[in-house]
């Protein structure tokens, strides 16, 4: 069977993964020069690899791992330190590390002892945060009509540890506020980490995700008998009689027939090209619910080391949500005689929320994320700045806002022969990485079980 695949993402390519397995005639188009979607990277002229996020592997992230290991990148990635780090003002740092117990006791007990929280921030959340390791997929759902503050507030946690602890989870999860995003998605990711040590481990990739995994998912595809074509742009789809997908028509005028299609494309990319009559499927209609998260991504090249911490970071009252140092959690790039870097630090920070920088002049972004560092690395303040860069995501996932969950759709629509592959559709992970392989997978074995049977 041939099966043509949009969007070349983690979605996509973990489809074709399992179609190709399958002995499947695969083809996939992408709409840019480079393949990973929301985590593509590049070179730039001065050859240092800019990335369109910092993207890291968590210890739960189960299929991705899988896919990772069948693909020959299971040492592609390094695990570091169990602990959250928070960076604070002047150069000191809070943490939140796990006890070396069986879950939840590792989170209750790394809770108390954690240094930033209150005695009744640490009271209020063991109370408060039992429903969510208590409750199970039916209590999720049920909580997506409210925002996590309201649920946080609902519980009698309290505001301190709203503001500190849990402001800077939710940023990272979805470039929202807490008073934005649902409930829904927050405690889902509670229960996951909470009753599972292993699953919040911070897994940096060796070099970055284009070279560490998506270049391996390629190959793999590749030599499997799979074909990839960029700089195809979808413009259309034609129709049978019956509604079901004839042919995709591409913007330079090449037409492709296949027996099957996947949509692996973001959901605000596929609503250009669904056809009207779709339309009238309150399947299609629905994805008119979703939009995307703005985010920006700042890459900041310095001459000197200004931290040494070999770990995720979070931050709160900054600019920047999460960040990292790449020069030295990624061992095998960003370093000397690496494009630009000189063995000094660089900096990769998710500028998040950023519906507010988006509009503004990169050099303006520059000076207020610089200014933020400056307060938190006082190293940085006599460091010098080779080079900077901001990538900017008008749309990144899909924004989890309350009631938007009941929309994620299946897999399988109501077209025979055209499938859909994405974070935004429904399985059990959230907005990520997991979630697009996840995707990727159930798309690959329904097409398989309802074409093939």
């Amino acid at each position: 069977m041939k099966v043509a695949i949009f969007g070349a993402g983690v979605a996509g390519l973990s489809a074709a993964i399992e179609l190709v397995d399958r002995g499947h005639s695969v083809e996939i188009y992408e709409k840019r020069k480079i393949l990973g979607g929301k985590v593509s990277v590049w070179k730039d002229s001065d050859g240092d690899s800019i990335e369109s996020g910092l993207h890291i592997v968590f210890g739960g992230y189960a299929q991705l791992q899988k896919y990772l290991t069948k693909i020959g990148a299971e040492n592609n990635y390094l695990w570091k330190d169990h602990a959250l780090i928070y960076a604070e003002p002047d150069g000191k740092q809070s943490f939140f590390r796990k006890a070396n117990l069986p879950s939840p006791w590792a989170e209750v007990v790394g809770g108390l002892q954690a240094d930033f929280l209150t005695m009744w921030d640490k009271i209020s959340l063991i109370k408060g945060l039992y429903p969510a390791l208590a409750g199970n997929e039916e209590y999720f759902r049920s909580q997506d009509n409210m925002t996590y503050a309201e649920w946080h507030r609902l519980m009698g946690a309290s505001e301190h540890s709203l503001e500190k602890l849990w402001r800077a989870i939710a940023l990272a999860m979805n470039f929202i506020e807490p008073n934005v995003i649902s409930a829904r998605p927050m405690i889902t990711i509670f229960k996951y980490f909470g009753t599972d040590y292993a699953a919040t481990k911070f897994g940096f990739f060796r070099k970055n995700p284009g070279e560490s995994m998506i270049e391996p998912m390629r190959h793999y595809i590749q030599s499997h008998g799979g074909r990839i074509f960029v700089d195809a742009r979808l413009s259309r789809l034609e129709l049978e009689s019956d509604g079901s997908v004839k042919s995709a028509m591409f913007s330079d005028g090449q037409k492709i027939e296949a027996d099957a299609y996947i949509s692996a494309l973001p959901v605000h990319s596929l609503k250009k090209v669904l056809p009207a009559s779709w339309l009238s499927h309150d399947y299609f209609l629905n994805l008119h619910q979703f939009t995307g998260s703005p985010v920006a991504n700042c890459q900041l090249w310095f001459d000197r080391k200004i931290t040494d911490t070999d770990n995720l970071m979070f931050s709160q009252g900054t600019v920047f949500a999460t960040f990292a140092d790449v020069s030295i959690t990624c061992p095998d790039d960003f370093q000397k005689g690496d494009g630009t870097a000189n063995g000094g630090s660089v900096m990769s920070l998710v500028l998040a929320p950023a519906h507010q920088l988006l509009d503004l002049p990169n050099d303006v972004i520059i000076r207020l994320v610089m200014k933020d560092i400056h307060d938190r690395f006082p190293l940085s303040r006599d460091a010098k700045l080779l080079k900077s860069t901001i990538v900017k995501i008008p749309q990144s996932v899909y924004k989890a806002v309350p009631d938007v969950d009941k929309y994620r759709p299946d897999q399988t629509s109501p077209i025979g022969n055209f499938f859909l592959a994405g974070d935004y559709t429904d399985q059990h992970y959230l907005a990520s990485m997991e979630g697009a392989a996840l995707s990727g997978k159930l798309a690959a074995e329904k097409l398989v079980s309802k074409l093939c049977n």
